[in-house]
């Protein structure tokens, strides 16, 4: 399911990033700041193109707060699983140390000989 709502999230950002390209540009460029023609959100706030990217843009946000919901779950560990293992731990009996291997039958000698 995680795989599937990543691809979904990396396609409709795709599709947001061709609408919005898509659209004609507001000859103003923040004419609402510099007092443009235009008003500040055009003339046609509902045409097809501008529905089409609110739907996405909405899509894209929602997908995008599952993922986030689904990617913090997925690494909790529950109380209950660490209960258990701390039964676990204090029933197992104390393992030993291995003995010490004798060093010198191990390994090359670099010890200065020469002397």
């Amino acid at each position: 399911m995680l795989m599937a709502l990543t691809a979904l999230f990396f396609f409709i950002a795709l599709l947001l990033m061709v609408i919005i390209l898509l659209q004609p540009g507001s000859s103003g460029g923040l004419g609402f700041i510099g007092g443009g023609s235009q008003s500040a959100f055009g003339t046609q706030t509902g045409n097809v193109m501008t529905k089409i990217t609110t739907t996405l843009a909405a899509l894209f946000l929602l997908v995008s707060f599952i993922l986030g919901y689904l990617n913090a779950r997925q690494g909790r560990v529950e109380t209950k699983d660490i209960m258990k293992l701390n039964k676990e731990a204090q029933q197992a009996p104390a393992q030993q140390a291995p003995e010490e291997t004798q060093r010198g039958d191990i390994g090359v000698d670099i010890s200065d000989t020469n002397k």
